[in-house]
């Protein structure tokens, strides 16, 4: 228990500063960028994140839990090198949709970002190769590890967007080169970190697919309709409004995650743990939600302050969007929590059913509430989902530990 409370620690003191980062780069990008085109830098990352998801067909997720359940090193080592032969197939089948895409994104969108997917396509292999690493770190229990790659891609794009902005003016295709090289880096180190083995292809790659026929699947289902449809805020947004109300939207959810990442952190931390217990210790609970509702009330304390200290006087806009956004982020933080065990028990059927729900109240928000009430709507629509999916979570906890 000692062993977890520490885990604990390290990776929510890495994840606040990870949020503390991504605060400075939000500042830094709204400063230099300005609002139309941080708004397009946003969505541009609402649309790759949106993509991204289709593609892995819960293969990752399927991996992270074989690997939680898997207590031999070298098995452990030939599961990775297969999940990083799965995910340079997903990233070679994502660079190329995107980039027919982009020759059709200027008619959909009205804009002109289409030759900026173009230029920036070659390292878009990132953002599979991210999901792949976080869900490894995850089921192998590395939170040392874990902890450094949550931190250091915004730490690293943040010194070099300073330095660049330095000796030429940040511009939108620099920022999201400036990204995703800086991304690219962590990845290669902690590819060769992690240390794959590649033989024995076909006999892990069968049992990752028998993993996904029977678990990884139904989850990556609702992930499609309880995660994915959560980016259609940022592209429903563009589309009905314009990019700079995005940029509002982003930045109230930017400066709300950490509502969401508290809960989430100690459930990542437990998941090996999980596989193995048969309800959530009390004192775990007790403990996250004591500290996730002092977050949230501080946080509307001081959000208006801070806003206004820290960001360009345009996104003071965003202050009553951060005070539905936060609400919201803490219940998702909540069932966040809770998910991560139902995950560890192979619960796989339950969480697609319930992000259906989720799923259903984002599409429903995000189009109608964003089109009758715009960027308001949004910022409400996170609320109900975010009740939506605590109280699927909650419901499937309560069936599993009481059946019948």
């Amino acid at each position: 228990m000692r062993k977890k409370t520490k885990q604990v620690g390290i990776l929510y003191v890495s994840m606040l500063l990870s949020i503390f980062v991504g605060i400075c780069v939000s500042i830094v990008n709204t400063r230099l960028l300005g609002p139309e085109h941080y708004g397009d830098l946003k969505f541009l990352q609402n649309l790759f994140s949106f993509v991204v998801v289709f593609l892995t067909l819960g293969i990752f997720i399927s991996g992270s839990r074989l690997l939680a359940k898997n207590e031999d090193q070298t098995e452990r080592s030939r599961l990775i090198g297969n999940l990083f032969l799965c995910a340079a197939m997903v990233s070679s089948a994502f660079i190329v949709i995107l980039f027919f895409f982009s020759f059709l994104e200027g008619r959909i969108f009205h804009n002109d970002l289409g030759r900026t997917i173009r230029m920036v396509s070659p390292l878009l292999f990132v953002f599979p190769f991210q999901l792949c690493l976080e869900s490894i770190m995850q089921g192998d229990n590395r939170i040392y590890d874990l902890s450094i790659f949550r931190i250091g891609p915004s730490l690293l794009y943040l010194l070099c967007a300073i330095l660049f902005n330095y000796f030429v003016p940040l511009s939108l295709i620099s920022a999201l080169s400036i990204q995703l090289a800086t991304l690219s880096l962590l990845v290669v180190f902690m590819l060769f970190r992690l240390k794959p083995r590649y033989d024995h292809v076909k006999k892990y790659m069968a049992a990752i697919w028998e993993e996904n026929k029977t678990y990884g699947f139904h989850v990556y289902i609702g992930v499609l309709a309880g995660v994915a449809t959560g980016q259609i805020a940022g592209i429903s947004i563009g589309y009905f409004i314009d990019n700079t109300n995005v940029g509002f939207y982003s930045l109230a959810v930017t400066i709300s995650m950490p509502l969401t990442m508290l809960p989430g952190v100690v459930g990542t931390t437990f998941f090996k743990d999980f596989a193995s217990r048969d309800f959530i210790p009390k004192k775990v609970t007790v403990v996250t939600v004591l500290l996730s509702s002092g977050s949230l009330l501080v946080f509307l304390l001081v959000i208006k302050k801070v806003i206004v200290l820290l960001y360009p006087r345009e996104f003071i806009v965003a202050v009553p969007l951060a005070y539905s956004v936060s609400i919201g982020c803490v219940l998702y933080g909540f069932g966040d929590f809770i998910n991560r065990f139902l995950s560890a028990q192979g619960l796989g059927r339950e969480l697609r059913n319930s992000a259906f729900v989720v799923g259903i109240s984002n599409v429903l928000g995000f189009v109608l509430l964003v089109y009758f009430f715009g960027v308001k709507g949004a910022a409400f629509t996170k609320i109900l989902s975010g009740f939506a999916y605590f109280s699927q979570m909650y419901y499937h906890y309560k069936t599993f530990v009481r059946p019948g």
